[in-house]
């Protein structure tokens, strides 16, 4: 009976670190994400600037594609990393009763999800 409380305690122990473990770790991944998505950001930012300077405005069911480097080209963005990690990048500008810009960025350790070349 002693052993098996003994046991049974040792698991607790172990069951408690590895959660508190992992929460330290998902929050670790949480923050790194922020950082890219402030690039992601960045990026639409620009994208809409671009998009209004050149009145390249999709039709309805349409999509545009503005480039890293067509920001670049214009003037618009001067660079797209974090930490010394270079991402390309691009946004796709999409009009369903509004405009909608969501940003696709690839760096060496991050890649948005959905992102093609």
């Amino acid at each position: 009976m002693k052993k098996t409380k003994i046991l049974f305690e040792v698991w607790a122990f172990i069951v408690v670190v590895l959660i508190c473990l992992l929460t330290v770790l998902g929050f670790m991944l949480n923050n790194r994400s922020k950082d890219y998505k402030k690039l992601e950001d960045k990026l639409v930012e620009n994208a809409e600037k671009y998009v209004d300077v050149n009145f390249l405005y999709p039709s309805e069911g349409q999509e545009l594609k503005v480039t890293k480097k067509e920001l670049k080209d214009a003037g618009l963005l001067d660079n797209l990393e974090y930490k010394k990690d270079v991402c390309e990048g691009y946004v796709i500008v999409t009009k369903d009763k509004v405009y909608n810009y969501k940003a696709y960025i690839k760096c060496d350790k991050y890649t948005t999800k959905g992102y093609k070349k």
